[in-house]
């Protein structure tokens, strides 16, 4: 079975600050999604941006699609884009566009299909993250869970292999968050495209199912299911899973 993302031996470090990646090792097989948690400042969000080229490791290799991102020109990456979509935390979606037409925009900038073939795309996508009601309104007057499932939407708009997702329940409410994440889990399953998606939520890694890993002190811990890593004897696992039980007392939730 072919290896969709792999990371080997990752290390990385701002200028003048201590290493916040130490020899990451990943690998993300077809239609798989890992899901990376940590608390902030684990270096979770620096990884992605190390995934899409954002930032140059100090070490290691980065495999996605079979290819050393390291080694391709501008180019070449930017056809590697084609295949790989990515969701920001902030939705990032331009203002003085409507939802379709900011779903639509990697269709335009690759120039894939007329305007027919861009209408079906759009369509199909929005229907599936359940918000073609909303397909002719600006961003400013939509909800951010909207704004969140119109960036998801975007982001598999391409048809890509993989979608790599920086914390995409970040400020949502239960209701919101649950639907957003119902509708990730149905994109994989019919698409069977691979994720990579970080958060600091371990109850949206339990709902997505597949493999988590942790960071911890700038290392990946061995990736591994829900009831495995509750089970894990590592102290910081332990303390992430108290944080979520004192969390779900507090909101009226239930625990892990």
């Amino acid at each position: 079975m072919s290896v969709i993302a792999s990371v080997h031996n990752l290390s990385f470090a701002y200028p003048g600050q201590e290493p916040l990646l130490r020899r990451v090792n990943f690998h993300v097989l077809p239609g798989q999604i890992l899901v990376l948690c940590g608390l902030s400042g684990q270096g979770k969000s620096t990884l992605l941006r190390l995934l899409i080229g954002l930032e140059r490791p100090d070490a290691g290799l980065i495999r996605l699609l079979g290819k050393d991102i390291t080694s391709l020109n501008a180019a070449e990456f930017n056809d590697l884009k084609r295949e790989v979509g990515f969701v920001f935390q902030n939705p990032a979606l331009i203002s003085t566009k409507t939802i379709f037409e900011n779903v639509a925009l990697p269709l335009i900038y690759h120039n894939i299909g007329d305007e027919d073939e861009i209408r079906y795309r759009v369509d199909n996508a929005l229907e599936m993250l359940l918000i073609k009601d909303f397909q002719h309104h600006y961003p400013a007057n939509v909800s951010l869970g909207i704004l969140k499932r119109a960036a998801v939407a975007r982001a598999m708009i391409m048809r890509p292999k993989l979608i790599l997702m920086d914390e995409p329940t970040a400020g949502l409410d239960r209701i919101s968050r649950g639907v957003l994440l119902a509708l990730i889990a149905n994109i994989r399953r019919i698409n069977h495209v691979s994720m990579v998606l970080v958060t600091h939520d371990l109850l949206a890694a339990r709902e997505l199912g597949g493999e988590i890993g942790v960071l911890k002190e700038g290392e990946l811990l061995q990736p591994m299911d829900f009831e495995q890593l509750k089970n894990c004897q590592d102290s910081f696992v332990e303390f992430l899973f108290r944080q979520l039980e004192e969390e779900a007392a507090m909101s009226g939730g239930a625990p892990a």
